[in-house]
């Protein structure tokens, strides 16, 4: 019996050392058999099967399955291939083919995939199996060859030309991969070039032993976003480890997240440039410097494609954000033509928030509200958190004008169901998903939940310049036309596909009010139509007059916004605003009443009428000025508005409004309606 096995024992290893040539026949059947399609192996053939499987061939062909124009799925010359027994058994349906190695002198092959998921590369497909992701190669070096990739679920067609160049004039060889096509309806073109062979991997006895990272160089242009790459790549379609500068430019941080399947915000044209890394926990990348319109920010991020759902965890941060960069986000589109409304009705891209969850924290240094605020905000803090396509901007702590702002905005966009499983390395993404938008849509629900505290209205608006010319000249004392501490709250609610639609369905309260105010003397008597008074201040100078109540209180309806109660109250004038604005159709519907204390026999006092759009605004004033009817149709609703507003103003311990003083107002008021009437 020992002799037996003994003998056993020689005669396999005799063969072992043969190489098997006599297999290459029964093999190619048995692979025909497996992969229910046509294989040719040409001889010489060599087989190796202890610690694994290694094959050297001449020539490898197997044929696409049926249903496929295409004339096969690999056509190899000079075939050299290494696989491990743990990669042939025991694979999941869901998970890619293995493949430890694959020499190749030419090598043609056609990657393409159906709308139904069927493959060229996945074999003996039953109806259940879910799509086959392209296989894994761990060492892939290509001297000659072409890969034509077609594939309906990532919107991917694609041309990969392999070459390498071993010429007796360079110490070491020089492949390129060069890359041209369409990837998800945008042109794609791009090539890499690495000192050695491609990509180079672990390829020695002792796995333990890793090659060195090759030197590698290249570029991409996917529409018009353009990336550079300048650094070490090694085992690329492996454990893909990846080490280098990086420069991306392009006119939106948008198109780039289109491109590598992650959430980023439609913003102006930006530039940056980083480092780039990846090792088997994910990308790493640190932006040294981005540049999004004129905004210069930076951060370091960790996107981790190994959960069902990606994840992007990291730090923003900025020296200077110019808030009107983000204004794409919202559906502004500088390249459409000119709209009769001020809102943008453009679908913002919400399918995005699908791709990925993300925890991200923001910590930007100044950012510039725009021409009509004389201060920034500075510091502006906040958590960016994306969950099951929730959005959210919490724990916002914003400073400016030495006031606040703090609070909450979030967005809904309602995570679709039955979508495919998270895509791996070379599928961007898997059936159904990224820009698919759901069969039965739900508009995105969006919250606003802001308090104002202490803004000091007088060093966060922007002065006029006739303003200040007035009072280079003395005519003017306060180079203000109103001051003071502006506090309050915005609790709105709403539902929408964009800004337009959400403004459509607002459903809440705007509450502000404003402690120490004054308020220019001249603009109140223009606002009561007031000849005499107005002339007289324009030759002595207009001075400010301290507001003992500044409310303004909004309540929205369903894209209603009603006054509850909106006044101002100075010793000479009371000014009331009521009305409603209809944000769906941008149409103002408001009427601005002044009712002077003093007398003056010059005075209008017909109301002012604020009417058209937010686009087209129409001024004008009241044909029939009966003072004591208006005064008695308003005074007798605005008591019971004060006393809703009051509450929700929260003035606290240190009493910020005078609440004592607007009650006194509406007293008045009151009083002087039951004398008219």
């Amino acid at each position: 019996m020992l002799l037996i096995f003994a003998g056993l024992m020689l005669l396999l290893l005799l063969f072992e050392w043969m190489g098997w040539p006599f297999l290459r026949q029964p093999l190619s059947q048995l692979m025909e058999k497996q992969l229910q399609r046509s294989v040719r192996i040409d001889a010489p053939f060599k087989l190796r099967l202890l610690g694994g499987i290694r094959a050297e061939a001449r020539g490898l062909w197997i044929s696409s399955p049926a249903g496929f124009s295409e004339p096969h799925l690999v056509s190899a010359q000079g075939v050299a291939l290494k696989l491990r027994y743990s990669d042939l058994f025991g694979i999941p349906p869901e998970e890619p083919y293995m493949i430890k190695a694959i020499n190749v002198d030419h090598l043609t092959a056609h990657l393409v995939r159906h709308e139904n998921g069927d493959s060229t590369w996945q074999f003996s497909k039953k109806p259940s199996d879910t799509p086959k992701p392209f296989p894994v190669i761990q060492s892939l070096v290509v001297k000659q060859g072409t890969a034509n990739i077609q594939d309906v679920l990532s919107q991917a067609k694609l041309k990969l030309v392999f070459s390498t160049d071993e010429g007796a004039q360079q110490s070491q060889a020089v492949s390129r991969v060069k890359l041209d096509g369409m990837f998800r309806n945008q042109p794609m073109h791009g090539e890499l070039i690495t000192q050695g062979f491609l990509p180079i991997a672990a390829q020695h006895a002792d796995q333990s032993m890793d090659a060195a990272p090759i030197s590698s160089q290249g570029w991409l242009q996917y529409g018009k976003v353009e990336l550079r790459f300048d650094g070490a790549v090694h085992d690329a379609l492996g454990e893909q480890k990846i080490k280098g500068k990086l420069q991306i430019k392009g006119p939106s941080l948008g198109e780039l997240g289109d491109l590598f399947n992650v959430t980023l915000p439609t913003t102006s044209d930006f530039a940056l440039q980083g480092n780039l890394s990846k090792d088997t926990t994910g990308w790493h990348v640190g932006i040294d410097s981005a540049a999004v319109g004129k905004s210069q920010l930076s951060g370091t991020f960790h996107y981790d494609p190994r959960p069902e759902k990606a994840s992007l965890n990291g730090e923003l941060r900025g020296k200077r954000f110019i808030l009107a960069d983000l204004a794409p986000a919202f559906g502004n589109d500088a390249s459409q033509p000119d709209s009769d409304k001020v809102f943008p009705d453009k679908p913002l891209n919400f399918t995005s928030y699908n791709r990925m969850n993300a925890n991200i924290s923001i910590n930007i240094d100044y950012v510039d509200l725009g021409k009509a605020f004389r201060e920034p905000i500075a510091p502006f803090k906040a958590d960016l958190n994306l969950n099951k396509s929730k959005l959210s901007l919490a724990k916002i702590s914003a400073k400016t004008a030495t006031g606040s702002l703090s609070g909450t905005i979030a967005i809904d966009a309602h995570e679709e169901q039955n979508r495919g499983k998270a895509a791996t390395n070379l599928q961007p993404s898997p059936p159904n998903t990224a820009d698919k938008p759901a069969q039965a849509s739900v508009p995105a629900d969006w919250q606003i939940d802001l308090q104002l505290e202490d803004i000091d209205l007088a060093r966060l608006l922007a002065v006029s310049a006739q303003r200040e010319q007035a009072v280079a000249k003395g005519k003017v004392q306060d180079s203000h036309y109103v001051s003071g501490k502006l506090n309050g709250r915005f609790d709105l609610k709403g539902q929408g596909e964009s800004t337009a639609q959400l403004l459509g369905s607002l459903n809440g309260k705007v509450a502000l009010h404003v402690v120490d105010g004054k308020i220019s003397h001249l603009a109140l008597e223009a606002m009561g139509i007031d000849a005499a008074q107005a002339i007289g201040l324009l030759i002595k100078g207009d001075a400010n007059l301290p507001m003992q109540c500044a409310v303004v209180n909004f309540q929205a309806k369903n894209g209603m916004a009603y006054s509850q109660l909106s006044l101002v109250d100075t010793d000479v004038t009371t000014v009331l605003l009521h009305g409603d604005i209809k944000l769906s159709q941008e149409q103002m519907n408001l009427k601005l009443s002044a009712y002077p204390k003093n007398f003056s026999p010059l005075t209008a006092r017909s109301p002012i009428l604020l009417n058209g759009t937010f686009k087209h605004p129409e001024i004008g004033i009241k044909k029939t000025p009966i003072a004591a009817r208006v005064l008695g149709a308003i005074g007798l609703g605005v008591i019971n508005p004060l006393a809703a507003i009051l509450p929700f103003l929260d003035p606290g311990a240190n009493d910020k409004m005078n609440i004592h003083q607007c009650q006194q107002t509406v007293r008045k008021m009151q009083e002087a309606a039951h004398k008219a009437k």
